[in-house]
């Protein structure tokens, strides 16, 4: 187990609930696509760094700030006598380098990532001499897609293609355990870690979202439902009512943090279905506040 686990951003989290209640505009539909490709490629990358754990402490999804200037670190290990920052990238297709851009086949351009990563580590080096910490940095872009292909990057690049990411981890050079040092740094870093960073969230309504329990295998909606399981319609599992009932609470306290939690708000939220399964619900997972039509959940 990591240090510091990775976890889904609340941002992923309200565009997947999104994603199946309303219809995404382009825009944002193609953002949380990236968000959810993003993800996909870092809990890939978590598979390497697993194997390490014995050997440093693994922090991941770090956000922290420094002189009012905000970084993020995909996954940062912590060694007895080092600390390596990775960025991973989960690209597909041809590039070709450029110090400042990489370019595709379709003439799109982007951002070199060292560029970024660069930038990373100026700033955490500036944070660890803050704590009081003068240990090594090394920084590295992982493009973890084993689809991906870079064209004319220089041999000294701090980065690891797809074919080499095997070899380097194997290569690692591991050493003694980390120390009560390196926890004590590690426990600072992850007490820094700005957990509600602001994000530019997307718009919906309420009346605009789509009213349902979701499967939990495939998160599509089951718009009515009955008995304790049901098949989806959309991959056939068998799904937990109950289960999918607190979810779908879950998941209306995720998207409207401020508006209260009833048993008639739960059960138009639900879809269609008997109130007194959401009822019990509520009443088994939240403790009640208020009586009569005041009567609410938390």
């Amino acid at each position: 187990m990591a240090y510091k686990e990775r976890t889904k951003t609340k941002l992923l989290n309200i565009y997947q609930i999104l994603s199946s209640r309303m219809h995404l505009a382009s825009d944002d539909y193609y953002y949380y696509l990236n968000l959810l490709k993003g993800f996909e490629g870092e809990m890939r990358f978590d598979e390497f760094t697993e194997k390490l754990k014995e050997f440093c402490l693994i922090l991941n999804d770090l956000q922290l700030e420094n002189r009012r200037s905000s970084f993020q670190i995909d996954s940062l290990l912590i060694f007895f006598d080092r600390i390596v920052l990775y960025e991973i990238k989960n690209y597909e297709g041809v590039h070709y380098w450029g110090k400042d851009k990489f370019t595709k086949l379709n003439g799109v351009a982007m951002e070199n990532p060292a560029l970024q990563l660069q930038k990373t580590r100026v700033r955490l080096e500036l944070l660890l001499q803050e704590l009081g910490c003068k240990i090594e940095v090394e920084a590295f872009v992982v493009y973890i897609n084993p689809e991906f292909t870079l064209l004319g990057a220089p041999a000294d690049e701090r980065l690891l293609l797809p074919s080499q990411i095997s070899r380097y981890f194997g290569n690692l050079l591991l050493g003694a355990k980390p120390t009560t040092e390196q926890k004590k740094l590690a426990d600072a870093l992850v007490k820094l870690h700005k957990l509600d960073y602001p994000s530019k969230m997307p718009e919906y309504r309420y009346d605009q979202l789509i009213k349902g329990i979701p499967c939990t295998t495939c998160g599509a909606l089951l718009e009515t439902f009955s008995g304790h399981r049901q098949s989806c319609a959309k991959c056939g599992k068998r799904v937990n009512v109950k289960n999918a009932i607190k979810t779908s609470i879950s998941d209306f306290r995720l998207l409207f943090p401020n508006e209260p939690v009833t048993s008639a708000r739960m059960t138009d939220w639900c879809g269609i279905g008997r109130r007194d399964r959401i009822f019990r619900v509520l009443r088994e997972e939240y403790t009640v506040k208020g009586s009569g039509n005041m009567r609410y959940y938390v």
